[in-house]
């Protein structure tokens, strides 16, 4: 039945969340056997890096990482059914490679979503036991956000690994791969009503003003000095001592981004965690 393809940082929390949907899934599969309802033929399976004996160290080698995607695309379409729940907890971090898995399931004329599961790096470091902390760096600067305006993005859930209030969406997962109806707007691209109307624009404003200030100091100064983003509230970005390049900084500005759309951030806070996160950032780097 449908692809279930996981995506997000190492050490997210990707794994506790795939295990989780495999257990709610197979929960709703027995109580729909139990009333005869849609869904009692289906099965539910699972891969992973572990399951299919990828070690993280291929992540560090061009050739071992396309050799471990396509271990991990071959499980996917050897299991691939339309009675299968196909459960792909990866990193998945590269949007052609989930558009590879997106045209195996249209292959199948079987549905499919991703899971994006967020989490600031600074967390999946400090989760961190088993992977090379150099490695999380470099997979996080590579790592290319799904967008759930692209057909193989979409449909997109969005689960917030350190928000601990956080919860499974698994009647919109259910109502979107089995019954097959349009999932709601995913929770986490919802304005909060205590954010305010405008809040999705100001955060794309007061996020870009900083970039631009960056941007500025460095064609101003070469390279390391402090960027000046706010002299009234002392807000500065301390620059390291090579040049940091556009697509660095707005790769931190599209996880900041998601990182708060779908939290209650006070408009006057936006900038200030903003800079906040660039130094926590450029300091990890």
């Amino acid at each position: 039945m449908p692809l279930i393809t996981f995506s997000g940082f190492p050490s997210s929390g990707k794994s506790t969340w795939a295990k989780k949907l495999q257990v709610a899934l197979e929960e709703r599969i027995l109580k729909a056997q139990q009333s005869d309802e849609v869904g009692k033929n289906y099965k539910v399976i699972y891969h992973s890096d572990e399951t299919l004996g990828i070690s993280h160290d291929a992540y560090k080698d061009s050739n071992l990482e396309k050799q471990a995607r396509g271990n991990q695309l071959s499980a996917v379409k050897r299991d691939l059914s339309r009675t299968n729940f196909v459960i792909l907890d990866s990193l998945a971090y590269i949007k052609g490679f989930r558009y590879q898995l997106f045209c195996e399931a249209k292959g199948v004329v079987t549905p499919h979503c991703v899971i994006h599961v967020l989490c600031s790096r600074e967390k999946c470091l400090e989760w961190n036991n088993t992977w090379d902390e150099e490695l999380i760096n470099q997979l996080c600067m590579r790592y290319e956000e799904p967008n759930g305006d692209s057909r193989w993005d979409s449909p997109l859930f969005t689960i917030v690994s350190d928000d601990e209030n956080e919860k499974l969406p698994i009647d919109e997962i259910w109502d979107a791969l089995v019954l097959k109806r349009p999932p709601p707007p995913n929770a986490a691209t919802l304005v909060k009503p205590t954010s305010g109307n405008n809040f999705l624009q100001e955060l794309d404003k007061q996020t870009q003003q900083v970039l631009s200030k960056i941007l500025q100091h460095q064609q101003l100064s070469s390279i390391g000095g402090r960027a000046i983003i706010d002299k009234d509230q002392n807000l500065y970005v301390d620059m390291p001592a090579v040049a940091v390049t556009t697509g660095q900084l707005q790769r931190m500005r599209r996880t900041y981004i998601s990182l708060n759309r779908m939290r209650s951030v006070d408009i006057s806070r936006i900038t200030p965690l903003f800079v906040e996160y660039i130094n926590r950032s450029l300091e990890n780097d």
